[in-house]
């Protein structure tokens, strides 16, 4: 391993809203944009498959291991906000726990 997490995780997304969370994507708050920063995200990419109304995210994460990372942005004011804005528009693909909606998904394949 080269000490960078490469996390990939999945969601739905309602077909009505696609829209509305592309643009607000496309305009991140900043205070959205440091706290991923802050907890040693990088390479911070969301893909939409339009055909199937999923989302699938990807990023790069270094330093301490990912629940500390989440930890750490989850006690952010804005981050709340944000989540729970952007959450409205999203669809669980699996059974979840608590409030998270995306799932984790396995690498199967990595070329470097």
């Amino acid at each position: 391993m080269d000490g960078v997490m490469k996390i990939g995780t999945a969601v739905g997304i309602r077909p009505e809203h696609i829209d509305r969370y592309c643009e607000l994507h496309a305009n991140p708050w900043p205070e959205v944009l440091a706290e991923n920063r802050n907890a040693g995200r990088s390479n911070y990419s969301i893909f939409l498959l339009r055909q199937c109304n999923l989302l699938f995210s990807y990023y790069e994460r270094t330093g301490a291991d990912r629940p500390d990372g989440a930890e750490r942005i989850a006690v952010n004011p804005m981050m709340h906000e944000w989540w729970r804005l952007c959450r409205s528009f999203q669809v669980p693909l699996v059974p979840v726990e608590g409030q998270r909606l995306w799932a984790d998904m396995e690498r199967i394949f990595y070329q470097p």
